[in-house]
């Protein structure tokens, strides 16, 4: 946060706050701030949460604790809070510190002595003229509607989700008054209407317009506590959304893109698309889709079933076979949007039997070069290498070579297999290895000679014992 702002955060659980308050006061340690915390959980579990995510307390003497349960909260006035703002940011530099900055979770007991317009218009002024960063935490489920929409439009941005944002539904305080539209037509009445009958139907028509405005407040309060939660919930859709590694998106009945995720935006780049994809037909992103498949569509916009098709589609320089769900969305009875699920297809156990039994044969041909097996790895349509432990190359088929793009002596002039071929690894960095009753498969990356890249697997046997053991690597590149 930039020194001397104020922001806000409405939260549900206190829980969920911890993270942020975390970033908050570390960020108050980064610019050299002052920072007084008050706080309503259990001292303990307050250090120990903080600890957690990596903040100790007890070696940070530039933030100072102060429980809600000690503040005199019924005796604050204007000027007291006023004046302890002055004295906090005084002590804050007279220590040394830049400036200073307060995290509050404001208590009921504040929420019910709300003071008048003007008073919170000067404590603010003060709070500008000292530099003073202000953050209140607000639970959503203690404190009443009116409160929390009054502090809502008081703060020009908001915290959602750990990021600061511009608060849309802020209304600046108003240095004057203003003046009552009403006000002046009401007087001119009172002055020539001098019958009481005309004075009490004048009397009764304010009370209806009164009420009136009192329920277009509420709900005008309900609304935008509304719109505050599915703000919330569309930010937190798309978070969950990009968390997704399938490829999302969605079309209207027009069959135009009206969202995606960050799967189908890097799919996007990969094959030098633009992304500001909103609005374009689904077929100019996907040029190698048969038009055909426009019936599909419709028949999910017309019968509302669920549909599920196999399609390929290219991504990362290679071309992939995927599961593809068409789900309709329905408003009412009928089909107003369709979401895509593209799901890429792993190896299937009738794959994976064929590519050991592929290999069996090719090793009975390594042991005996002249017997049955005899020509077996040169005929193999999957790229099959033989190497040791260290990666040296000792044979490899014209399969490989073609994958690669090269021939088959120009692979094995490579010398090592690692200059092709390296296991995936996972967000840690571990090599992942799949062993199904002694039979060892590892997911990997084979990279060809342009440099393109392609997911494959690796099944490995071990081709020879003794002092220099031999491996035997036959590759399924899912095509």
């Amino acid at each position: 946060m930039p020194p001397g702002e104020k922001a806000a955060l409405f939260y549900h659980r206190l829980d969920d706050v911890f993270g942020v308050v975390t970033d908050l006061l570390k960020d108050s340690i980064r610019q050299g701030e002052m920072c007084a915390f008050m706080f309503r959980s259990p001292l303990a579990t307050l250090k120990e949460q903080l600890r957690d995510r990596g903040l100790d307390l007890d070696e940070q003497p530039s933030i100072v604790l102060v429980p809600i349960h000690k503040a005199p909260l019924d005796r604050y006035s204007r000027s007291s809070i006023g004046e302890q703002m002055r004295t906090f940011v005084q002590q804050a530099k007279g220590l040394g510190y830049t400036s200073a900055r307060l995290i509050l979770n404001v208590p009921e007991e504040l929420s019910a002595q709300v003071p008048s317009e003007s008073a919170w218009l000067e404590l603010d002024k003060v709070r500008e003229e000292l530099g003073m960063t202000v953050v209140c935490l607000y639970d959503m489920t203690a404190l009443s509607p009116g409160f929390l929409l009054r502090s809502l439009s008081s703060y020009p941005n908001v915290i959602i989700d750990g990021a600061l944002c511009r608060n849309f539904y802020y209304v600046p305080n108003m240095a004057l008054p203003q003046r009552d539209a009403y006000s002046d037509l009401y007087e001119q009445l009172e002055n020539i209407r001098e019958e009481r009958d005309i004075r009490q139907k004048e009397g009764r028509e304010r009370s209806k317009l009164m009420d009136m405005n009192r329920e277009l407040q509420e709900e005008m309060v309900q609304r935008r506590m509304v719109e505050f939660a599915l703000l919330r919930a569309e930010n937190n859709l798309r978070t969950m959304l990009n968390a997704m590694s399938d490829m999302v998106f969605m079309v209207d009945r027009d069959l135009r893109v009206t969202n995606g995720n960050e799967t189908f935006i890097r799919y996007l780049e990969t094959r030098g698309f633009d992304t500001s994809y909103e609005g374009r037909f689904v077929y100019d992103m996907f040029p190698e889709a048969p038009l055909e498949g426009k019936k599909l569509f419709e028949e999910v916009f017309h019968y509302g079933y669920p549909t599920m098709i196999e399609e390929s589609y290219h991504m990362d320089g290679e071309l992939r076979d995927a599961e593809v769900r068409l789900v309709p969305v329905k408003v009412g009875i009928q089909v107003d949007r369709v979401v895509v699920i593209v799901h890429p297809k792993a190896a299937t156990a009738q794959d994976m039997e064929e590519m050991w039994e592929k290999a069996k044969v090719l090793k009975e041909e390594y042991a005996d070069p002249t017997g049955p097996a005899a020509g077996a790895m040169e005929f193999c349509p999957h790229p099959v290498l033989v190497t040791d432990r260290e990666g040296k190359l000792y044979r490899v088929n014209s399969a490989l070579g073609r994958e690669l793009g090269c021939s088959a002596e120009e692979v094995l002039a490579m010398g090592s297999a690692y200059r092709f071929l390296g296991p995936q690894k996972d967000e840690n960095g571990q090599v992942r290895r799949i062993d199904a009753n002694g039979q060892i498969s590892i997911p990997s990356i084979l990279t060809r000679k342009d440099g393109s890249t392609h997911k494959v697997i690796c099944y490995v046997v071990y081709a020879s014992e003794g002092a220099e053991p031999r491996t035997m690597t036959v590759i399924h590149c899912g095509r």
